[in-house]
Order: structure tokens, then sequence, then C-alpha cells
């Protein structure tokens, strides 16, 4: 009787292990999903950190952003420079206001060096384009 026990018991578990061995068409699915998912994730935080560090690539000779001051999600205050005067402008997504003359200029804020590397390199294919 425990030969048969042993039997049944040892039948039972020797397809379930077979089956955790093979790895099947979910296993196959649920590892493309994840792979997906984190080459999404990827894009969106790496497009996040571009904006966040605002590489000011519409700058020119004869305009400059010199500070930028985020005060909500599409609102800030931003310093340019234009004709070597300072304004400050008030920018939201309908308008563009002008603030007020500074008298005492500002000095441009410290650009993180991804950001200069990034403008560069964006510069570069802006000349190839035209």
């Amino acid at each position: 009787m425990k030969k048969i026990i042993t039997g049944l018991l040892l039948s039972a578990a020797l397809p379930a292990q077979a089956a955790q061995n093979v790895p099947g068409f979910s296993s196959e699915l649920l590892s493309m999903g994840l792979s997906l998912m984190l080459v999404v994730l990827l894009v969106i935080g790496l497009g996040l950190l571009v904006k966040k560090l605002n590489p000011n690539i519409g700058n020119s000779k004869d305009f400059k952003v010199i500070r930028s001051l985020p005060l909500g999600t599409k609102e800030r205050l931003m310093v340019v420079e234009i004709d070597n005067k300072q304004h400050l402008l008030g920018v939201t997504p309908n308008s563009i206001n002008y603030l007020y003359l500074l008298e005492k200029p500002l000095e441009q804020a410290d650009i993180p060096v991804f950001a200069k590397e990034l403008s560069k390199f964006m510069g570069k294919q802006n000349n190839k384009n035209n």
C-alpha cells in the first residue's frame, strides 16, 4: 500500500516539476511586457530630465534666457536679455506679460554639463538640417 501511495505522489509531483522547468508562453509574454514597460519608463524619465534641466536650446546671440523660475505646471517667470538689457517676463500658456526692466543685470545661471552638451548637439543637428 505504501508503494502505491508513494508512486501516486511521485507521478503527481513529476508533471508539476516538468511544467515549472519549461518556460511557457505566459512567462515569455510577461518578460516581454516588463521589458517594454521598462523602456517606456526610461524614455519618459529621460524626457522629464531634459525638460527639468532646461538646456536653453532657443538662445541666440541677440536673445538669451538668463533665468527661468517655474511658478506652476505651465506658468513661469523668465529673465531675458535683449540689446544688453534684462527684462522680466511672466509666461503662461495663453500669454506673455512684460513685468519689469531690471536695473541691475543678473548673471546667467550655470547650466549643467549634460544640458550644455545636449545644446551643442542640438545646435549641430539644426545646422545640418538648414
